[in-house]
């Protein structure tokens, strides 16, 4: 079954909840924190599925998977984030239980999904490696 679109990628649709989840929650924060980190947070959550969605659109083994760990990547940092929210007492034990689990979730179907990719390239290149001989 090929994918039309990004959008029918679990992973995207999770990361995308993920990211309008985190806009709403950081309102909560101190007004102090608006332009630190609850900026930081939303701007971090909001370029997962961006990643993704880009990444989706590339054609090139390499370049889906640079855009795929672009997106661990700013979900790495989102996680950190969280761990600054929990220690500055700007969400509970119970909120952080909830979005760590939400992101691990999405950390786990990215990470299986650039696997694949990678061993899809790698058949690949002994493929073509192969009939090049010929």
């Amino acid at each position: 079954m090929k994918l039309k679109s990004f959008k029918e990628l679990k992973v995207w649709q999770l990361s995308h909840k993920l990211s309008i989840e985190v806009s709403d929650l950081v309102k909560t924060f101190p007004k102090d924190e608006k332009y630190d980190l609850a900026d930081q947070m939303r701007r971090s959550a909001r370029s997962i599925p961006s990643a993704i969605a880009e990444g989706f659109g590339r054609f090139h083994f390499n370049d889906k998977l640079t855009f795929y760990e672009r997106g661990n990547a700013s979900l790495l940092e989102l996680k950190n984030h969280f761990d600054e929210a929990k220690e500055n007492k700007y969400i509970s034990d119970k909120e952080y239980r909830y979005y760590q689990k939400r992101m691990n979730e999405i950390g786990f179907l990215l990470v299986r999904m650039m696997s694949k990719i990678r061993k899809h390239r790698d058949e690949y290149e002994v493929q073509k490696k192969a009939y090049s001989r010929k």
